[in-house]
């Protein structure tokens, strides 16, 4: 009788786990159906991905979409996340070089949305510091490593690098030794920056064989 009682308890908490991930699956299509619908014209593609919704935009639609996304009385996107830059170099065909992310969740659902789009080297992006207050940094930490420029940003400068330094360190295209060197100058008293200098001087070479016996 235990036996029948367990067996029958197990196959309802079964079923109640089906029903929950059913649920779960119906908001996600009601929430994809909804945004393809709304905003299809500001919108190229529309991808559902381990649960979570891809958004791809044109640079242009990105402000719009974002708006949409936060003030729209079914997402209710009220968190930003993160913004990602990915150097797409491999795929530079037609100049787009650079992809944005932005990761946002709806608190309500319980869905990431993924707001995704492609941007060319030494372009502009409208800022949504309006919307986020959290892209403050994000914004000046993707133009400090990237050079990615945001119309609308009230402080957009570097936030990780030197002020003085020339370049954007994640681009590829920067070496890994630098230009200059920092040192302390123990006469001035302060520190100097002078041209990177790659010496050897206190190394001494034998150009022997260290098996040789002595």
């Amino acid at each position: 009788m235990t036996i029948i009682k367990y067996w029958k308890l197990h196959f309802l908490f079964d079923k109640r786990k089906k029903i929950t991930i059913k649920r779960n699956y119906f908001k996600v299509f009601f929430l994809l159906n909804h945004i393809y619908y709304s905003i299809r014209k500001f919108i190229s593609f529309i991808l559902l991905k381990d649960k979570s919704i891809n958004i791809f935009v044109s640079n242009d639609n990105s402000f719009k979409v974002l708006k949409f996304v936060k003030l729209d009385c079914f997402l209710v996107c009220s968190q930003l996340l993160d913004l990602i830059i990915v150097d797409r170099l491999e795929l530079n065909k037609s100049n787009l070089r650079f992809e944005y992310i932005y990761v946002l969740t709806s608190t309500i659902y319980n869905v990431r949305i993924f707001i995704r789009g492609f941007i060319q080297p030494f372009s502009f992006i409208l800022s949504a510091i309006n919307l986020f207050n959290s892209l403050n940094w994000l914004e000046r930490e993707a133009w400090d490593m990237f050079g990615i420029i945001f119309v609308g940003h009230p402080d957009l400068r570097r936030i990780l690098t030197d002020y003085g330094f020339v370049g954007f360190p994640f681009r590829k295209d920067f070496p890994l030794t630098g230009y200059i060197e920092l040192r302390y100058d123990d006469v001035l008293k302060a520190v100097v920056s002078e041209p990177l200098e790659l010496s050897q001087e206190f190394r001494y070479f034998r150009l022997e064989n260290a098996w040789r016996k002595i």
